[in-house]
Parts: C-alpha cells; sequence; structure tokens
C-alpha cells in the first residue's frame, strides 16, 4: 500500500509527518513518500522517499497563488493509493484526488479559523471575515475526506457539533519515547535553577507577563530555544536582556537543552478554549522530567490533578507565576517528584507509541473497507 503526504508548508524532516507518521507507516509495512516544496535533492532517508518539487516560494502569496498548482503536477507522478494533508491552503485538494478514487486523509493541526484571527499579515478589520470564509471552507470540504485526524477535544467538540461532522479521529503529537531521560533527585538538585520555554514564541504565551514575574526572582535564569512569532516584540522588554536565547534549534537537541533546566514553561493564553492536547512541548517536558508550568484551564487541571506533574496558573497573573516559580524553586524534592510523575504519565499514557497504534489502525480501516 502506497501513502502520500503533501505539503508546501513543512519541511521535509517535519517532527510530526516525518518523525511520527512517516516512520510509523514505514514500520507497518507501508511504501511511504513525502513530497515537499524546498530547493533540496530528493532522498530516501529512514525507508521514506523525499520528493522535492524544486519550489520554494518567494513569499505567502507566491505560495498561495501556486503551491497547490505545483503539488498537483507531482501528486499525479506519484499516484500513490492514500494521501494525506495538512497544510490549510490545501484543503480543497480533496476534491480531485476523490475524482481519482483515491483516499484522502486532513490532518488538522490546529483550529485555523482561530489562528487567522491573531495572523499579522492579515489587515486587522478582515480577519474575522478570512476567519469566517474559511471556517465555511472547512465545513465544505472536510466532509469529503476518508477520516480528519484532530489534535485536541474542543476542536472535535466543533466539528461533531457545529459542522455536523462523523469521520473524524483524535490524533495528538506526543512525544517518541526516549528511555535515556533518567534523572536523580541528586543531579536535579545540582542545577542552577533554570526556567525554560521550549518552541515557538507566539504572542499568546505572554512573555511580557512571564518577565514581569521573574523580574521579582534573582536566583533563576530564563532559557528560551526556538523561534519567535513575527507577531511578537520582544526585544522591547527590559527583561530581555537577561534571557538566554537559542535561536532555532534541531530536534535531536532536544534533550540536551532540556537538561539545562529545572523548571518548563508552557503557558499560554487559550481564551476561551480548554487548553489543547496538542501542545507538545508540555509532553516532551514531561517526559524530560521537568515540572511543568500550565495554563489554569480545564484540560491541564484535570492532567495537574491525576499526576501532580505541575502548577496551572492564570497566564495573566504575574503573581501567580512569581508565586509558582518560588514554589519549585524552594521545594526541590516536590518539584524533583512532579518531574517524575511527569515522565511516568508520558510511559503510560501520552507516547506517541500508543498514538501510532490508533493512527495505523484507522488508516487501514479505511485502506481496506
Amino acid at each position: 500500500m502506497h501513502f502520500c503526504f503533501i505539503t508546501g508548508l513543512y519541511s521535509r524532516y517535519d517532527v510530526l509527518m516525518f518523525e511520527r507518521q512517516g516512520k510509523s507507516l514505514v514500520e507497518a509495512g507501508f511504501k511511504v513518500t513525502y513530497i515537499v516544496c524546498d530547493n533540496l535533492p530528493n532522498e530516501i532517508k529512514e525507508g521514506i522517499s523525499i520528493v522535492s518539487t524544486g519550489y520554494s516560494p518567494k513569499n505567502r502569496i507566491d505560495r498561495f497563488l501556486n503551491t497547490k498548482k505545483i503539488l498537483l503536477e507531482y501528486i499525479n507522478r506519484i499516484d500513490a493509493d492514500v494521501y494525506q494533508i495538512s497544510d490549510p491552503e490545501l484543503i480543497s485538494l480533496v476534491v480531485p484526488l476523490r475524482r481519482k478514487n483515491k483516499k484522502v486523509i486532513f490532518n488538522l493541526r490546529e483550529y485555523y479559523p482561530d489562528m487567522i484571527k491573531s495572523k499579522p499579515y492579515i489587515p486587522k478589520i478582515f480577519r474575522g471575515l478570512v476567519s469566517y470564509f474559511y471556517s465555511q471552507n472547512m465545513r465544505f470540504y472536510l466532509k469529503r475526506y476518508d477520516v480528519v485526524f484532530v489534535v485536541t477535544t474542543w476542536i472535535i467538540d466543533i466539528l461533531k457539533d457545529d459542522f455536523k461532522l462523523n469521520n473524524f479521529e483524535l490524533l495528538t503529537n506526543f512525544p517518541i519515547l526516549n528511555q535515556e531521560y533518567n534523572l536523580t533527585f541528586e543531579e536535579y538538585s545540582d542545577r542552577e535553577n533554570v526556567l525554560c520555554y521550549i518552541g515557538t514564541v507566539y504572542k499568546s504565551s505572554k512573555q511580557d507577563k512571564i518577565f514581569q514575574a521573574l523580574t521579582n526572582i534573582s536566583d533563576i535564569r530564563y532559557l528560551i530555544a526556538g523561534v519567535i512569532d513575527e507577531n511578537n516584540d520582544l526585544e522591547k522588554f527590559e527583561y530581555w536582556k537577561k534571557v538566554e536565547f537559542i535561536n532555532g534549534f534541531n530536534y535531536n537537541e532536544m534533550p540536551k537543552i532540556m537538561s539545562k533546566a529545572t523548571i518548563s514553561n508552557t503557558l499560554r493564553d487559550f481564551g476561551k478554549n480548554d487548553g489543547s492536547l496538542g501542545v507538545i512541548k508540555i509532553f516532551e517536558s514531561m517526559e524530560a522530567a521537568l515540572p511543568v508550568l500550565l495554563s489554569d484551564v480545564p484540560l491541564y487541571r484535570a492532567i495537574v490533578n491525576k499526576y501532580k506533574c505541575g502548577i496551572c496558573v492564570d497566564i495573566n497573573d504575574p503573581k501567580q507565576i512569581e508565586n509558582a516559580i518560588r514554589y519549585l524553586i524552594d521545594n526541590k524534592r516536590e518539584a524533583y517528584q512532579m518531574g517524575q510523575n511527569g515522565r511516568r504519565a508520558v510511559i503510560d499514557e501520552f507516547n506517541w507509541e500508543k498514538q501510532a497504534e490508533r493512527y495505523i489502525h484507522k488508516i487501514k480501516s479505511i485502506t481496506y473497507k
């Protein structure tokens, strides 16, 4: 059975499609092709055939206007049995693929209508309208897919209740288990006090509130490793001068970065939403045996109540954030135990290996029906 990923947005080594889904499909006996838009040569890596279009969009307008047309040419050449799409602007590709009697999957990695509302390249006056039209696009096209993989529960509620869909499946990008994460209390207590933030720094991560909290704590450093969203100007804050910033990193470097930290900041302002299981940095931090600072929303409160793996705080309350950080600094034994509890939770529940079983099972069920 031939499976093909299609993307004009994500990299050829994307941590979900390549590292998790692609490798799992190869292990399950699928032939796997991954069509990407970049200027790198074709290659076979980890059993996955990576096919480049040789086209790398110059800007967003170029991507929106040309990517779909170019990818369609390669889709016709590959002639796979099953195709998976993740890019929001490629959602309509289901139509030509279904005409060819192909099985088609959409991987809904975020709830895009909400994301559109915060995009700085869309004039603010038009964001609500663009968001509405994209939600109507979703309503029209998603029902044509064989299955829609969804990253968290509240998005399922929207698809089920508002869009009246029933072709969805929860699939979360949990960590691939790393057996080398072993941390003794002595090793943990010997570390310098370091709060870390891993991944893209969105405006919704409210770094200004973190900075306010840290201003009153002298015995901790703040490490940010990742990329800063274009809508987030951190250099204007005085505390930014004290931040250790690692501008981007390779996925394989994450254990080394995590080994510098004693607390992980995973805070984000979710507005009216119930958090998300798709905030992978939460579970990567838990796997690395770090106590986590979590947004005080029902989803995360339930996780903390069950596993005792961190502290939930109001992202908009610097004093709460400060108190939580101070508590973890002053109570090292309890902070260490929270980290150990979190690692056990990932081993038992929040890992990709368990998700992979569901992913493969669902793909086989739509392929052979």
